[in-house]
């Protein structure tokens, strides 16, 4: 059941995150053929850009932690797979922990002293309160996803290189 779950959640975080990088390089293109074709750019069309990218970047983190499918030590653990995976996995995930449990507490202190704020984004006016609480969420999803990655490699259960 929890293998499913984690699936289905995976499935739906990585699909939205696709969508996040589609509207981004639709935005690009668009905004490209518009000034070749008419001499006018799509108005916003960095921001909303980077927006969409950034979101999706941040949507794909936790499925990343979750299924420990990140970076890790995989050269030294090929030299002496049957010693070095196993402590180089737990090491990779503890530090995964961590890593995202501080990125969690900077982003929500930082969105916490935002909230009531009139700030918005030069461009497109969205309230900056809202999108720190947006990227606050996904962090936090990071981090719990970060720590069922260190659980399942406790566990012996991760994919740890």
């Amino acid at each position: 059941m929890a293998e499913r779950r984690k699936t289905i959640v995976s499935t739906v975080l990585l699909a939205v995150a696709a969508g996040c990088f589609l509207v981004g390089a639709g935005v690009t293109v668009t905004d490209v053929a518009m000034r070749a074709l008419l001499g006018r750019n799509v108005p916003a069309a960095i921001e909303l850009t980077s927006y969409s990218i950034g979101l999706g970047a941040l949507l794909s983190i936790p499925v990343c932690y979750a299924t420990r499918t990140h970076v890790s030590a995989k050269l030294m653990s090929e030299l002496m797979p049957g010693r070095l995976s196993r402590p180089l996995g737990l090491l990779g995930a503890a530090a995964s922990a961590v890593f995202a449990a501080l990125l969690l507490w900077i982003v929500a202190a930082n969105a916490l002293s935002k909230i009531g704020s009139p700030e918005t984004t030069p461009d497109l006016r969205l309230p900056m309160p809202l999108l720190l609480i947006i990227v606050t969420a996904a962090l936090a999803a990071a981090a719990g996803a970060a720590l069922v990655g260190l659980w399942l490699e406790f566990k012996g259960r991760g994919t740890g290189e």
